[in-house]
């Protein structure tokens, strides 16, 4: 995730897929975590984001030739100890399977053997808004640029570590936030963006087009100018779902729920006051 910092007195923070994805959920919660910076209040399932960087970690290593397969295996078993996967339980109350992300990271690996010219984890960011509270930027990290041996056509490849395919706008608008950051840092446009699901052995392609793109920019700016008349106030940012089971921030959540509910019945009561008169 994306942190907000202070630079003098403003507040600095960048629009990224999580971060995005986080508005869309919950404006609150988006406050809470790159605005207000509050500390995590509840336990959640950290097995899954745990593994998935595991994965990532070594297919970079892997693509970037820093590592063989065997090696790629021993630092995948490596990683698994070190991190304590063999302790951390899943939502299920069960810890990880490791041996189905050994077959995750193969099917990684044979996905990167079937492609050339590997760009691995580039961080790309620029500026996009700004005022006297605020500034606001863009950032995404792709998993993989590379080019296809079969045609030579440049794509994206994004690893998924889940256990099901989601269709969900969330991850369509991941896919379009990849080729708008290589369309404005690069000037080009891949021809496809997969996401493989690597445990599942199944690719979803997306298919952007400079149309997507030009509308994706503009609600990027959108998203960013009401974040910017929204200001510093927690109460402007609407509640939305903050019932999520990945939510970390959810006890901050509720005590602004609280707050609001509090201070609407004390509006409320004024006002029955003031009809009696």
């Amino acid at each position: 995730m994306e942190k907000s910092k202070k630079e003098g007195e403003k507040v600095s923070f960048n629009l990224s897929p999580t971060s995005l994805n986080t508005y869309y959920q919950s404006p609150l919660l988006f406050y809470l975590t790159y605005i207000a910076k509050v500390p995590d209040d509840t336990p959640v399932p950290v097995c899954y984001g745990l593994s998935g960087n595991i994965i990532h970690a070594c297919l970079e290593k892997y693509a970037k030739k820093e590592l063989d397969m065997d090696e790629a295996i021993i630092h995948l078993a490596t990683l698994w100890e070190k991190y304590n996967l063999h302790s951390h339980k899943d939502l299920k109350g069960e810890v990880l399977n490791q041996e189905e992300y050994l077959q995750a990271l193969l099917s990684g690996i044979s996905i990167i053997e079937k492609h050339t010219d590997h760009i691995c984890e580039e961080n790309i960011n620029f500026s996009l808004l700004e005022n006297e509270d605020f500034k606001i930027g863009v950032k995404g990290i792709i998993d993989l640029q590379t080019k296809q041996k079969v045609d030579n056509n440049k794509i994206i490849i994004d690893y998924k570590t889940s256990n099901n395919i989601n269709i969900g706008k969330e991850f369509q608008r991941q896919a379009t936030f990849y080729n708008y950051l290589l369309y404005k840092q690069k000037n080009f446009i891949p021809s496809k963006t997969i996401f493989h699901y690597l445990k599942l052995g199944i690719p979803k392609v997306y298919n952007i087009n400079i149309e997507d793109i030009k509308a994706f920019e503009m609600e990027l700016n959108e998203i960013a100018s009401q974040i910017l008349a929204f200001g510093k106030d927690i109460s402007n940012y609407p509640i939305g779902n903050i019932y999520d089971t990945f939510n970390s921030k959810r006890q901050a959540c509720l005590n602004e729920v609280s707050k609001r509910k509090f201070l609407n019945n004390q509006i409320s009561l004024i006002n029955l006051e003031l009809d009696r008169f």
